[in-house]
């Protein structure tokens, strides 16, 4: 939701908690960005494959596009979690079981689900549902539960993950300071198997003169790839006549050892700052071995574009209305396109095909790319 702040001054903590700290690295690579460029990137060109996955429609298994959070592909199984369900699908698309439900017993969420995780080695599911976090297996089966309670005036769950044998998880936090005075502040968790907290840091800490709240509708802030952790934290507000920051947050970071460690940075025409004001607020950064990938909006709320650098080529898209997919030629853009965080070599996307004869609207068609190297 969009608020009005006044901004007097912000705070940035440098990962202080328990020695955590950024360490600042010389020579850091820097992908320039066009922002007056306008191309729709042919999926053809960073697609080594697209597999088309059509859900099974039945009373049990109905998709609500609105509501999609999560989805996951693991060659077998097609996961796909919405805000109250989460639907298991086989890979010819055929309805297996959905995991959970609403409830106030042990392996039930009272509340919707705020994000899901998925450990693929062991097959489990993590659901953060507070005040807990679940875990499923993908037969269905409740396996164990721990209390999850942030002590905040308001928060979000921003994005979580499975790595290394420990979930991680990032919450954007609104503390009270007084009866008009906030700051917000992104806070990393980290979970051993056992579902315990072993160890928590604040990323960065952003003081707000008035009260208000604000989501970002992006997540896959958390990826990994050759166990490298990668994370980017965006903007902790957006509002392009009252922005409440002037320094654009353009960079990747990886995480090592409680430690974040800058990876690359987007290089935008004056650092993304017009007259004074920031034009550019970045929503994600992501990249694999090939790629880089951006989502940012361009000058006012809701003007987003889509940006893919090619490092083998070193050629940066620029793209306002998002990709063209011409081999399963789909007429109009592909603009919800995300990585899967359990592999980031592969990315999906989704898609409804009405036919004339359909008597009611069936499931979306599921797309996942494997990505050239």
């Amino acid at each position: 939701m969009k608020q009005t702040f006044i901004f007097h001054f912000f705070v940035i903590i440098s990962f202080l908690l328990f020695s955590c700290g950024e360490i600042k690295q010389g020579n850091l690579p820097e992908i320039p960005v066009d922002i007056d460029q306008d191309f729709s990137l042919p999926l053809s060109d960073i697609a080594e494959d697209i597999i088309a996955i059509d859900p099974e429609l039945t009373d049990n298994s109905l998709i609500n596009t609105d509501k999609i959070l999560r989805v996951f592909y693991e060659g077998d199984y097609l996961i796909i979690s919405e805000w109250s369900k989460i639907f298991v699908f086989d890979k010819a698309g055929k309805f297996v079981r959905s995991i959970g439900s609403i409830g106030q017993g042990p392996g039930e969420y009272a509340n919707s689900i705020e994000n899901v995780a998925f450990d693929k080695q062991n097959r489990r599911l993590f659901v953060c549902a507070r005040p807990k976090i679940i875990c499923y297996d993908l037969d269905g089966n409740f396996v164990k539960e721990t209390s999850f309670i942030v002590q905040a005036f308001f928060s979000l769950i921003t994005d979580m993950n499975y790595i290394n044998d420990e979930l991680l998880l990032i919450t954007e936090e609104s503390i009270l300071v007084n009866e008009t005075n906030i700051y917000k502040q992104f806070v990393a968790y980290q979970f051993n198997n056992e579902l315990q907290i072993i160890d928590t840091f604040t990323i960065r800490k952003t003081y707000f003169d008035q009260i208000g709240v604000y989501s970002s509708p992006f997540q896959d802030h958390i990826l990994y790839n050759n166990s490298t952790v990668y994370l980017y934290c965006p903007d902790l507000y957006v509002d392009s006549q009252n922005p409440a920051e002037t320094v654009l947050r353009d960079t990747l970071y990886r995480l090592e050892e409680c430690r974040l460690i800058p990876e690359l940075k987007l290089k935008f025409k004056n650092n993304g700052i017009m007259s004074g004001k920031k034009i550019i607020h970045l929503l994600n950064i992501y990249q694999n071995s090939r790629y880089i990938f951006a989502v940012y909006d361009k000058g006012e709320f809701g003007n987003l574009f889509h940006f893919c650098y090619d490092k083998k080529t070193e050629k940066g898209y620029n793209m306002k209305d998002g990709y063209t997919d011409d081999v399963n030629k789909i007429e109009k853009r592909i603009t919800r396109i995300h990585p899967l965080n359990t592999n980031p070599e592969m990315l999906y996307y989704w898609d409804t095909h009405i036919k004339p004869d359909d008597r009611e609207e069936p499931n979306p068609t599921f797309y996942v790319i494997k990505l050239k190297k």
